[in-house]
């Protein structure tokens, strides 16, 4: 069976999850330097949950898009990962004037980015599992439902998420500690 094209199976949904979060954010960021009235909190009101949206909850929507335009598991997970990685290079890069390299690293395990990150590896698992079983129901094709990829990012992702959010303070103390002991 021919692969599409990789413009149309990777680049399509690649882009559309990119561009939702740029253009979200520069509409949100643009409209908060504006002079405050009925249309910046409408601008804000609409791009801001758009903007948070397209970095939390994206996986559900582009993977199972490329899933059906015929991405391969790799380009799917790229597509899951792009607005999250995005956003914490933006993150790290506005604090990179004030923190060392080896504090970043330690920056890049506090809850909100860690979490980010295994919010995302559940949510791809999700949808690949929704995929697949429909996939193999509409087609009839023995597709492994549970393949071992994507059970791996589904526990991945459910532990980080239970360590990283659900015990997130008890987290933030190991990872400070952890900074403390080693890299003061």
């Amino acid at each position: 069976m021919n692969k599409p094209p990789l413009a149309r199976r990777f680049l399509l949904p690649l882009i559309l999850a990119v561009g939702t979060l740029a253009l979200s954010g520069a509409i949100y960021h643009g409209a908060a330097g504006m002079t405050p009235g009925p249309l910046r909190s409408a601008l804000i009101g609409m791009f801001g949950p758009l903007l948070f949206g397209s970095i939390w909850f994206f996986a559900f929507i582009g993977p199972p898009l490329a899933y059906r335009l015929g991405a391969g598991f790799v380009e799917r997970l790229v597509i899951a990962f792009a607005n999250p990685i995005i956003w914490i290079v933006q993150v790290e890069l506005r604090l990179a004037c004030q923190f060392t390299g080896v504090e970043l690293i330690y920056f890049l395990f506090l809850p909100w980015l860690f979490g980010l990150i295994c919010v995302t590896l559940l949510e791809f698992s999700l949808s690949e599992l929704v995929c697949r079983v429909v996939h193999r129901r509409l087609t009839g094709m023995p597709i492994k439902v549970f393949h071992p990829a994507v059970v791996l990012c589904l526990t991945a992702g459910i532990t980080g998420l239970y360590f990283g959010l659900i015990r997130g303070q008890e987290w933030v103390y190991m990872v400070v500690h952890h900074y403390s002991v080693h890299a003061m």
